[in-house]
């Protein structure tokens, strides 16, 4: 799965056979069909339609699908959705009125909480890896502790996005692609199964 910051751009690459295989970073990928169709749930009752691309290998033949950075992968809601309820749950909001208020079901936001929880660990030191290769860490003197490892999570995640908005000259909009490619869509993923 490769979280692409500007899809089109990406499309753009693979198109012309310029994109490099993140897994042997030896080969460059080629156009291979088409992932899944699917409906994305995003803020305020609207949703996207997304059917990404899916490339291979020319070297190793691994497959990849390059999903934009704003979708967290085998999810049906946008990284603004999940973000917003992460949001809601730091400030001490309970997964029943987080539901309500996005217009998602009680056991989807749970989901959420329970694998970032669960991955806030993780999550915080990838982070942190992000905001060291953009060259901002440490960020000025040591922050206070957010309250729980979650909200030290995605105090980190937002960091990150913030210095790479102001490094590369991004506009607002990038705020929340950034936020996924910087590992909030990536630490969401469940489980695979089996």
């Amino acid at each position: 799965m490769l979280l692409c910051l500007d899809a089109a751009k990406a499309a753009r690459d693979l198109a012309a056979g310029t994109l490099a295989c993140p897994s042997c970073a030896e080969g460059r990928l080629a156009r291979w069909g088409h992932g899944a169709e699917r409906v994305i749930r995003l803020r305020d009752g609207r949703a996207a339609q997304l059917r990404p691309d899916r490339a291979r290998c020319r070297s190793c033949r691994r497959t990849h699908i390059l999903l934009p950075s704003w979708c967290a992968p085998r999810r049906a809601d946008g990284i603004e959705v999940i973000g917003a309820a992460a949001g809601a749950a730091m400030a001490g909001a309970g997964h029943r009125p987080i539901a309500a208020a996005l217009g998602v079901p009680p056991g989807t936001v749970r989901g959420w909480l329970r694998r970032l929880r669960a991955r806030a660990g993780a999550l915080r030191s990838h982070a942190i890896g992000e905001l060291t290769q953009l060259g901002f860490y440490p960020p000025g003197p040591p922050r206070e502790p957010a309250g729980s490892p979650l909200a030290d999570a995605l105090n980190a995640v937002a960091a990150a996005a913030d210095c790479a908005i102001r490094q590369f000259g991004l506009g607002p909009e990038r705020t929340w692609p950034l936020i996924g490619r910087l590992g909030l869509a990536r630490f969401l993923a469940p489980a695979r199964a089996g």
